[in-house]
Parts: structure tokens; sequence; C-alpha cells
């Protein structure tokens, strides 16, 4: 937890870690921020250590929780920490070990040996007050890739060490007294913070009403509202000046780097005073000085030195002075002016500022979340507002569903030993191949045993797959060999300067330490799967997690409020549960859709037919109708497809029209997004005919301003494609929820179809037409999942129609008529 301080009950929590004099911590290099212990070495190491020690000493604790309570200059002091072990002597005294995996051959630094002495200290100190019994502690390093354990003594003055306790409080208490009073500096600022648009527009009044109660109450909302009413701005405006009042932090959560664009954007209109510090927190690669090689040390300049570096450059406190929201630039050109890691500055200068616009993994993922949302934080001082939070499901699954592929594993033995002949890359060659074949075998016996009837779909057509246990021994004998080369590479590496970005191999070796994770956390539990698959890819090895709620509901929970936001969260209870939202702490807001009915055309082409089985013999079909819908648009038309398949069989058969045709690529990445949009955007280029997939950045996130949008069609539902992984979701929703292909397909699927008609009227200026070409539109369950305000009252036959023929009669009656750019 954060040094947490109560100035009305004179009342401070922190950790043992908060105690670090804070020279001490400057003074030390990046490898306690990173190194191998971001790489997850370190905790590997340490359990393995902890499993042997408490098999053989029936004393011996791991990851001993300790906390003692004290009075210090009126206040009372509570100091908790988590000592990696202790063991009872035989003479009856306690040590405290501080357990730490060391470079084989390279000991500690004397910054790193003076930093791990003073926390073994503190945590002797600590169990002395607990416990009153004589107390010792030592040192113990673990070489990486051999397991040698080396022991060392650590000398103890208690008084002394309480001497510095005290010595350190009193920094900190004068450092809360100058925060506090810049804390009422923002209180007063956030009286006066105005919404950041001359007028509200029709629903952000309400949105705002219900953002303010559930942070009074310490309440989740999960608010649907159309596309284009502004939900970001009336959630914001509230929040933040709700965080600045009452001391909080804000955390504005984003699935895509457009979406974060907008919500920097209005914190940026908010700040008129510039009475607080926004930051935009950037992706790792993205912020990397030295081509994202790897965060050590001893491997990266920006890394060597870095506390020092920090501390006399004065870069944070430089970058606050300056900027009140900071930009991803200017942190970047600074950083890399004083050769100190851009990133590692960003995450320095995140824990100063009152708002963070971040995406979803900072807070949620557990390999890469923020030091903040660390399962031992405490969250009582944070907000959350999730933007399209119907997106965190997903995400939510993918954080804990490590997957292994055979031919990721060769593929890397083979660009190891393409780029070197060194014996560690023959080495290197043959562990990945091992790798590869203990996939292969591990696929070849779950299918053996598997259910034959069960072996179906898990992505590609062809493939074979089934839920299955896996034989898991292989992977863990590989375990110790593949640590071992992995630090012999490095340390090749280092030697040679012969570091490449996006190493397959370290890719790969990461993939193996999640799946092993994903392993011994999923054993015996009904909310996960293993499962094996085989087909033109390869062989393949998952673990599937069904349902993420408890673990993104364990950091909602601790949060004072989560705000949710879609224009697509229904049905609520589906997001609520899925998400570990608390059900007697949330409430469901939706709003009706404000935009003139007029301005909008719904029609349902119910001559097609888009099933699996169907689709085929409709491809010629659907190019004809989309081609001649396209052609009665006067303007830019956005068609969306269940998948890239369906998308380039379609795209292959479209007959030559007025518009230029684009198409998403599967590979696409930000430069060719923005080269597509600058086409949309741009009157000179001429109306165009954008093909792209569901779900996908064109679907959702992005904004199509003024008249670069006439008309989206919809082919498809667009559920999920049957596989394996559908299969059992289906079968664990039908379990708990009663709700088995609904929850599976229809939710996800018409959640797409929805966000993608939401890109087209946004305000009650926009014009055009939404086609949804299936029939199944016309029947239960999807007619179900159809917003109310799309049907006017009436049933979805009254919607059917020919989309070329709907469009034409509506442009031409439109008083708008042809969009003028």
């Amino acid at each position: 937890m954060a040094a947490r301080f109560d100035g009305e009950r004179l009342t401070l929590e922190l950790n043992v870690h908060d105690l670090l004099d804070a020279a001490l911590l400057r003074s030390l290099g990046f490898a306690q921020r990173g190194g191998y212990e971001r790489l997850w070495l370190g905790q590997a190491i340490h359990s393995r250590y902890q499993e042997e020690a408490l098999a053989g000493d029936g004393s011996y604790r791991r990851e001993v929780a300790l906390a003692h309570s004290f009075d210090h200059r009126g206040w009372t002091v509570t100091v908790a920490g988590r000592a990696d072990g202790v063991r009872r002597e035989p003479g009856g005294g306690l040590v405290v070990e501080e357990i730490k995996s060391v470079r084989r051959g390279g000991g500690l630094a004397p910054a790193q040996r003076d930093l791990y002495v003073r926390q073994a200290q503190l945590y002797a100190w600590l169990l002395h007050r607990i416990e009153g019994a004589p107390v010792g502690a030592e040192l113990v390093l673990i070489e990486i890739g051999t397991a040698n354990v080396e022991r060392v003594p650590v000398d103890l003055d208690l008084k002394g060490i309480e001497a510095g306790v005290k010595r350190r409080l009193n920094s900190l208490l004068r450092a809360w007294d100058v925060e506090r009073r810049a804390a009422e500096a923002r209180r007063e600022a956030a009286g006066r913070m105005a919404f950041p648009y001359p007028a509200l527009r029709p629903g952000q009044a309400e949105i705002a009403a219900a953002v303010e109660r559930a942070l009074g109450e310490g309440e989740h909302l999960l608010l649907e509202a159309a596309t284009g009413i502004g939900k970001t701005a009336a959630a914001l405006h509230p929040a933040l000046r709700f965080c600045l009042e009452h001391g909080k932090r804000l955390f504005v959560l984003t699935a895509k780097t457009t979406q974060q664009e907008m919500a920097t954007a209005v914190l940026s209109l908010l700040n008129d005073e510039a009475a607080f510090r926004s930051l935009r927190l950037k992706a790792k690669a993205k912020m990397c000085a030295n081509d994202q090689v790897l965060c050590h040390e001893e491997y990266c300049p920006y890394a060597r030195d870095y506390y020092a570096k920090l501390q006399s450059s004065q870069i944070v406190q430089r970058l606050l002075d300056e900027h009140a929201d900071l930009p991803s630039e200017a942190i970047f050109d600074a950083a890399r002016e004083a050769v100190v890691c851009p990133f590692e500055v960003s995450l320095e200068l995140s824990g100063r500022v009152q708002a963070v616009v971040c995406d979803y993994n900072y807070a949620f993922d557990p390999y890469v979340a923020l030091t903040d949302f660390g399962a031992d934080r405490d969250l009582s001082d944070v907000v959350l507002v999730i933007d399209e939070v119907h997106n965190l499901v997903d995400r939510g699954r993918g954080y804990y569903s490590p997957e292994l592929s055979a031919a990721a594993a060769r593929g890397a033995g083979e660009s190891i030993v393409r780029d070197g002949g060194a014996a560690i890359h023959r080495r290197i060659a043959g562990l990945c191949a091992e790798l590869a074949a203990a996939i292969e075998r591990a696929v070849e016996d779950a299918l053996d045993l598997g259910d034959p009837a069960a072996a179906q779909g898990f992505g590609d057509e062809g493939e074979r797959a089934v839920e299955s246990p896996l034989a898991e021994e292989p992977f863990w004998e590989l375990r110790p060999r593949l640590d071992a080369a992995f630090v012999d590479y490095l340390e090749h590496n280092r030697d040679t300067r012969s570091h490449r970005a996006d190493d397959p191999f370290v890719d790969l070796y990461f993939a193996v330490l999640r799946f092993l994770n994903g392993l011994v956390h999923s054993s015996g539990d009904a909310a996960f799967s293993h499962c094996a698959a085989l087909g033109p890819r390869g062989a393949s090895v998952r673990v599937l997690c069904k349902d993420p709620s408890r673990f993104l509901g364990g950091v909602i929970g601790r949060c004072h409020s989560v705000i949710g936001l879609s224009a697509t969260l229904s049905p609520p209870e589906f997001y609520r549960d899925l998400l570990g939202f608390e059900p007697a702490r949330t409430s469901a807001l939706s709003l009706p859709n404000p935009f003139p009915a007029g301005n909008r055309r719904i029609v349902i082409d119910a001559s097609i037919a888009t099933t699996w089985r169907e689709r085929p013999a409709y491809y010629p079909q659907i190019a004809e109708r989309l081609a001649a819908f396209a052609d009665s648009v006067p303007g830019n038309l956005l068609a969306l497809f269940p998948s890239y398949v369906f998308l380039a069989e379609v795209a292959s058969r479209l007959p030559a029209g007025k518009k230029r045709v684009l198409i998403q690529e599967r590979a696409a990445g930000d430069r060719e997004r923005e080269e597509i949009l600058g086409h949309l955007r741009n009157a000179l280029y001429g109306d165009a005919l954008l093909l792209a997939v569901a779900g996908g950045v064109f679907a959702e996130g992005v904004d199509y301003p003024g008249d670069a949008l006439k008309a989206v069609a919809v082919v498809g539902p667009c559920l999920p494609a049957v596989s394996l992984e559908q299969r059992l979701l289906q079968d664990y929703y039908q379990e708990r929820f009663e709700r088995g292909f609904e929850y599976a397909f229809v939710v996800p699927g018409m959640t797409r179809v929805v966000q993608a008609a939401g890109r087209l009227i946004r305000s009650a200026e926009d014009t055009g037409v939404i086609a949804l070409l299936d029939r199944r539109f016309l029947r239960e369950p999807y007619a179900g999942f159809l917003p109310e305000h799309w049907l006017n009252g009436e049933g979805p036959e009254a919607l059917t129609g020919d989309p070329a023929l709907v469009a034409a009669e509506f442009f031409a009656a439109s008083p708008v008529g042809r969009p003028k750019r």
C-alpha cells in the first residue's frame, strides 16, 4: 500500500518500502525497478527456494505479513510489510530472510546491497516490535540459472534502526504538509471548474448527475448512452471535480489510442487554470529511447544509474513545473536528453499527477499493471472512468488465457540460429525444438484422450481442438534449462552488443512463464479450461479463462468508485457480473437516444443470409447489394464484416462502382489507419467505400466528423466464430446464467453491430443510413438487441427493404442533400 495520511484522525499507514531513505533509493540503479525481477525470473526463483525451505524446515514461514502500530509526534503510525521468509533458530530466536536473485558471477552492486540490507533491517525491527523475541536478519542471494545460494548475515542495531524510522517519518510528515496545502488549492479550483463546452448536449446533465451520485455514495455505475452524446466529457467533469475536492486520483482507462486522445483533450479543456496535473501514459514500446532493448541497467544506457541521473537532472519536478497537461513528446525529449528511460519517467510522473489516461492494461493486466494497482494496494483513493467498458470482458479473458504454439517455438529457434552461430544460439535452438515437440506431444495426447466428436474449430477452418487435461511435466522439466539459457543469452548479447528489439526468443521465454503461471492458477478451477488444438498453423496449447470476473472485480472492488461508459451495455447484468462489479454496490443507467429520428434510416436486407453454412452461396449477392448501396450514398460508406476472411471473399467479388474501395488489412497499424481516415475526411480524395471488420479500429472508438461518413452497412450479426473457445464459454454461461448461446454469441455479436452503427449519427446534425444485411435481424434473439429507438415502436419487419433503394429515397428527400465538405 502507498503511505496514507489522515489529517483529521492523525493516522498514518505506510509500507516498509516507504521507510527507505529517499537518498538510498535514488542512489540505486535501475535494477530495483526492473531487470530480472520485472521479467518474473525473481518471482519464480524466490518461490522455488521458499518451497524447498518449507519442505525442509517445519518452522519456516514465507511471505509473512507484518503490521505494527505506534505513536509518533501525535500521530498513530501503522507500518505494514511482507517479509520474504522467517525461520526460527534452534535457540528460539527468529531470522528474517530478504531473498534476492543475482546475476551469475555479478553479485550485488554496493547501492543494491545497501538497500536490501536496509529492507532486511526494517523487517527485523518490525518483527521484533511485534513478537518481542530476539531477531536476526540475512540476505539470501540466489544465483540466476544455477540456484546457488549465498547467505549474508545482516548487522542489527535495533535502537539505531528505530531512530532512522523516526527521521524518515519526520521527512514524510513534512512532505505531506506541503502536499496538503497544494491539495487545498486544487479543492478551491475544483469549485470553479466549469463544464468545458458552452452548452450541455441532451443527456449530458443526466450523465453528470448519475456520476455525481455514484461518487458521493462510493458506488459503481454502468452507464449506457448513445455514441456522440458526449459521455466522456459529461462523466469526466464531475469525476475530476470530485477527485480534486476529496483528494482522490482519477484514472481514465480506454481500449484504444483514439479514445485516449479524446479523454486527454477533455482533461486539457478542464484544466484552464492549470490547477492539476494530468498525464497520458503511452505504451512502453512508444516511449522506449533504446528500441525496446531489455530493460536492465547493464543492457541499456537509459536504465544505467537511473536514480542518480533522475536526481541530478530533477527531470520529474521540472516537467511538473513546466506542464499542467504533460505531453508524451515533452517527457520523451526531456528524458532522452537526461539519458534516463522515458517510459520510467512517465511512470514516475503517473504517481505525482491527479489524472492519468491510459490503457486498460495498466490497471488490470497482472503482468504490466502499475504498482498502484498491485494486489496488496489500497485503492480507496482511486476513481476509475472506463471508456467502452464492454471491451473489458474480452480483454479480461485475454489477460488470464496464455497460449503456446509449436510454430512460435520453432520460429524462435530458427531466428536465433539465422542471426548468430555461437554455442548459445545452437543451445537455444535445441531448447526451442524441444519445446515445440513437447507442445506437439501434449496436443497429440489431448486429442487422443478427448472426445473426438467434441474436437471442433479453435480458430482456423479444418482445425481440431479439444478441452482436455494437458501433460504439464515436460514443460516444467524444460523450465530450469530455459531459465539458464535465457540468462546466458542476455550475457552473450551484452558482451557482444547484439541486442535486438522484438527478440523472438525473449518473447517465447515470457510466453512460457505466463503459460506455466496460468497452469498453476487454473488448476481445479471451473472458471478455466485447458485446451489443445491442431490445425493449419500447427499445434498449440492454451489455458482459457472463461470468467475473469473475480480478477477484474478484485481491482474494481477496491476502488472508491468505477464509472463504466459504453453505447452498448445490454443486458447490464451480463457486463456487471462478468466484469466483477458487486451487485449491491452497482447501478445501471441507460439513456434514450437524443438525436432526431428523422436524421437516419435503418434498413434490414432480409434477402441476405450470412450464417457460416449459408454465406458462401451469398458472397456474390452481398457484393452486388453492397456495391449498389454504396452507389446510392452521396458520400463515404463504411461496411463492416464479422471476419477478415468474410471481408476478403466479398471484396474479391465487388463489381466496379462509383467509389474508391479501401480495405482494412489484418496487419494494419496506426499509420495505415490514419491514412485511411485521412482519405475519408478529405473531400479532395473523393467518395470511398471502406471495408473493415466489426470490433476493429474503424468500428469502435474512432470519430468520423462532419460528413466524413454518410452510411454504415453491417454484414450479419457479427457473432464470434464457432470455436472450441466459444462452445466452452457457452457451456459455462449456460451453467452459471442459463443463457449460454445468448451470452457467448449473441451479446458480443450484437454489441459489435450497435457499436458499428453508432459511428454514423454522433450529433443532432448528422444524417445517414444504417443497413443490416441478414434476415436474422428480424428474429429473436437478435431482434431483441436492436436499440428501441431504431424500431420506433414497431417490429423489425417494418425496417425491411433494399438498402440501395432506401438510401436513394432518403438522400433525395433529405434537406441536407449531398454532403458538403
